[in-house]
C-alpha cells in the first residue's frame, strides 16, 4: 500500500467515468481553462476537446485507468488521426507512475510518429496537483477518494473545499430547509441539508459544525421560533459568524414576536421566508449572486441531484396514462345584445336581475348581454330597444375592451347557473357554495372520468382538536370561476373549489380561524378526492347530461361538464410514489406552523394549470 492516501485512491481507481470528471476538473485550472469535456461512446479517441485556444492550438484530451498506458496512448493517437482532427497538443493523463526515460520516450513517439505534442499527467504529477494548488477537488469526488483515507461527515468529504451551501435546521424545520437545499440544487449550487443528510452514527452538532470549518462557502441557518429555542443551534449560528459573517445568509422562517435574535444575527439582513418561500428563495439567490457564488453543478446535474433526493430513482413505467385537468371547455355566442334600459336601475334592481340574467353595466342606461333578459324582468318588454352586433369584430364597446366584456359575461352566466341550481350565495366570501338538504348531508350523483357511478358529499361536519378542546363545525364546497381563451381561441372555464367553513348554527369563522378549519377538512385530500369532489360540483350544476348550459338557443352559453383530458405516453408508478406523499405532509405540518394567515380566498384545490391523475 502507498504511504500517500492520494496515490492510494488513484492507483485503486476503477470508476473510469469518475476519472474522466476528476480529470477535466484538475486539468481546466492546470493552463487549459477551455476545456470542454466529452466522454461516453463514439468520442473519436478523445475525453475532451479545446478546439481553439487563446495561442489558436487545437488541444485533444485522453484519459485512462488501465495499466498498459502505452498501448492506450498510441491507440488513441492512432484514433484522432484516422478521423482527422488534427490537434497541436495532446493531453494523456494516466494512473500509473511513469519513469523519466518512458515519458522522453512517449514524448518522442507521438512528436515523431503523430506530429503533435504530448504533454503527459501520470500519477506523481497529478498527486503533486491534487495536494497543493487544487486540494479542493478531493472533497468534490468523494467516490475516488473515500474514507478511511479521507474522512466524511454527514456524507460530505471534510477535506478543505468551501464549495458547499450549508443548510441547517432544526427537526421541525425540516420541510422548509429540505426544499430549499432541492431549489438551490435545481439552480446548480452544491448543497448540504442536515435534515436530509446521512447522520446516522453521527453527533450531528459536531458534523455541522466539522462542515462550516472545513466545506461551507455560505452557512444557511433556517430561523424560527423552535431553532432559537435550541442552544446548540445558537452555538453554530455563532461559530458560523465568528469565523466570517459574510458567510452568514440567515433565513427567517416563523417566529413569535416574544423572541429576538442573538446580536450577531440581528446585525445581518436575513431571507424571509415567513409569508412567501418563493420570496425568501428569491432574496437567497440575489445574496448568493452579490457575493459571486455562481453554480458549480450544470443545470442537469442539479436537477438530477434534486430529483434524486425527493423521488425514487424510477417512478415512471412505460404504460399510456389519462391526466386530467380543473379545465372545461365553453361554447361562446358570437354575438352581444346592446340593450338600452328606460331608466337607471337601483342597486337592488341589479342584484335581483343579476340573480337570472348575466349581463355587464356599460352605462347607466345600457347593458350589454348575450341573451334577452328573463320575461316578467323590471326591464320590462325590450323588443325595439336593443341592438345585436358581433363582439369579436369590435375591440371596445362603449368605451370598455370587448374580450373583457365577454370574460365576465361568461362568469356571470356561470353564476346564474348556481343561482338556478340552488346553491347559496355567501356575501361575506363573495361566492356561491353547495348547502345541505334538510337534516342531511348533501352527497351529489357522478359519474367519475371511467365510467364509473358513486357519490360526493359537497358539504359535511368535521371536529377540530380533541377531549375537551374538540369542537365540532361544518364545511359547504362551492365553484370558484375564471373563463379565458387560449391562443388557439378556445374558450375555457377554469374552476377551483372553494371549502367554506361555519359553526354548527352557521355562523363564519374568522381570520386564522377560517384557515384552521379547512385544513381540518382538506388534509386527507390528494388529487384522487380533490378530482371526485370537483366532478362533483360541476355535475351538480348540470342544465342536460354532460353540460351546463345558460341562455337560449344561438345565444346560449355552453360549459361541458367533462374535464380537459389528455394522454400521457407514460405512466406514474404508484408503489414507487408511496412514500413521496411525506414530503406532502411534511410542509403541510410545516405551513400549519406558520399561523395559517387570514383568509385570502380559494382553499386548497391545484392551481389551475395542476394536472389532477385519475385515482
Amino acid at each position: 500500500m502507498s504511504a500517500d492516501a492520494i496515490t492510494y485512491c488513484l492507483e485503486q481507481l476503477s470508476d473510469y467515468r469518475q476519472f474522466e470528471r476528476l480529470c477535466s476538473a484538475l486539468l481546466a485550472s492546470a493552463g487549459y481553462s477551455t476545456i470542454d469535456p466529452l466522454g461516453g461512446t463514439g468520442d473519436e479517441g478523445r475525453d475532451a476537446i479545446i478546439r481553439t485556444d487563446s495561442a489558436g492550438r487545437t488541444i485533444c484530451f485522453a484519459y485512462t485507468v488501465r495499466t498498459d498506458w502505452r498501448i492506450k496512448l498510441r491507440s488513441d493517437c492512432k484514433r484522432v488521426r484516422e478521423v482527422e482532427h488534427k490537434p497541436d497538443v495532446f493531453v494523456f493523463a494516466c494512473t500509473e507512475a511513469i519513469a523519466a526515460r518512458d515519458k522522453d520516450a512517449a514524448v518522442k513517439m507521438v512528436k515523431d510518429d503523430f506530429g503533435w505534442r504530448l504533454d503527459l499527467f501520470d500519477l506523481e504529477r497529478l498527486r503533486v496537483q491534487l495536494s497543493g494548488p487544487q486540494r479542493h477537488l478531493l472533497a468534490q469526488h468523494p467516490s475516488i477518494f473515500v474514507p478511511p483515507f479521507f474522512p466524511q461527515r454527514g456524507g460530505e468529504s471534510i477535506a478543505d473545499s468551501h464549495d458547499t451551501i450549508l443548510i441547517d435546521h432544526v427537526t421541525s424545520d425540516h420541510a422548509i430547509a429540505a426544499w430549499l437545499s432541492r431549489r438551490l440544487s435545481l439552480s446548480g449550487f452544491r448543497t448540504w441539508c442536515r435534515g436530509t443528510a446521512p447522520l446516522a452514527g453521527e453527533d450531528a452538532d459536531e458534523t455541522v459544525r466539522t462542515l462550516i470549518a472545513h466545506r461551507a462557502n455560505r452557512y444557511l441557518p433556517i430561523l424560527s421560533s423552535a431553532s432559537l429555542a435550541d442552544p446548540l443551534f445558537l452555538e453554530r449560528c455563532a461559530i458560523a459568524t465568528a469565523r466570517n459573517r459574510d458567510l452568514v445568509i440567515p433565513c427567517k422562517g416563523i417566529i413569535s414576536e416574544d423572541w429576538t435574535l442573538p446580536s450577531r444575527l440581528t446585525k445581518l439582513v436575513a431571507a424571509d421566508f415567513s409569508s412567501s418561500w418563493r420570496e425568501g428563495l428569491n432574496a437567497v439567490l440575489d445574496a448568493l449572486s452579490s457575493s459571486g457564488i455562481r453554480p458549480s453543478l450544470a443545470a442537469e446535474r442539479g436537477a438530477q441531484i434534486a430529483l434524486r433526493d425527493f423521488l425514487p430513482s424510477q417512478v415512471t413505467i412505460a404504460k399510456p396514462e389519462p391526466v386530467f385537468a380543473n379545465v372545461f371547455a365553453m361554447t361562446v355566442p358570437t354575438s352581444m345584445l346592446d340593450i338600452r334600459v328606460p331608466y337607471a336601475l337601483t342597486m337592488a334592481e341589479r342584484y335581483e336581475l343579476s340573480r337570472k340574467w348575466a349581463f355587464y353595466v356599460a352605462n347607466e342606461r345600457t347593458l350589454i348581454a348575450f341573451d334577452l333578459p328573463p320575461s316578467g324582468s323590471c326591464l320590462g318588454d325590450v323588443s325595439g330597444r336593443y341592438s345585436e352586433f358581433s363582439w369579436r369584430d369590435a375591440e371596445h364597446t362603449h368605451g370598455h375592451l370587448t374580450i373583457n366584456v365577454a370574460k365576465f359575461l361568461l362568469r356571470r352566466s356561470l353564476d346564474v347557473a348556481c343561482e338556478a341550481k340552488g346553491l347559496v350565495f355567501c356575501h361575506d366570501r363573495k361566492g356561491y357554495h353547495f348547502t345541505r338538504d334538510g337534516e342531511q348531508e348533501l352527497a351529489q350523483a357522478i359519474t367519475h372520468v371511467d365510467g364509473q357511478k358513486t357519490t360526493v358529499q359537497l358539504t359535511g361536519k368535521r371536529t377540530k382538536g380533541y377531549g375537551e378542546r374538540a369542537s365540532e363545525f361544518r364545511y359547504q364546497l362551492g365553484p370558484r370561476f375564471r373563463c379565458d381563451q387560449d391562443k388557439q381561441g378556445q374558450w375555457t372555464a377554469v374552476i377551483r373549489l372553494y371549502v367554506r367553513v361555519t359553526t354548527l348554527e352557521g355562523a363564519m369563522f374568522e381570520g386564522k380561524e377560517i384557515n384552521r378549519r379547512r385544513k381540518v377538512v382538506t388534509k386527507s385530500w390528494w388529487n384522487k378526492q380533490w378530482l371526485a369532489r370537483l366532478l362533483g360540483v360541476v355535475q351538480g350544476l348540470e342544465t342536460h347530461p354532460g353540460k351546463v348550459t345558460v341562455g337560449n338557443g344561438h345565444r346560449a352559453v355552453t360549459m361541458t361538464t367533462a374535464p380537459m383530458r389528455w394522454e400521457c405516453p407514460v405512466g406514474l408508478d404508484v408503489s414507487a410514489l408511496t412514500d413521496a406523499s411525506e414530503i406532502g405532509q411534511e410542509m403541510a405540518l410545516y405551513r400549519a406552523h406558520q399561523d395559517d394567515g387570514d383568509d385570502t380566498g380559494d382553499a386548497g384545490m391545484p392551481t389551475p394549470t395542476a394536472i389532477l391523475t385519475t385515482p
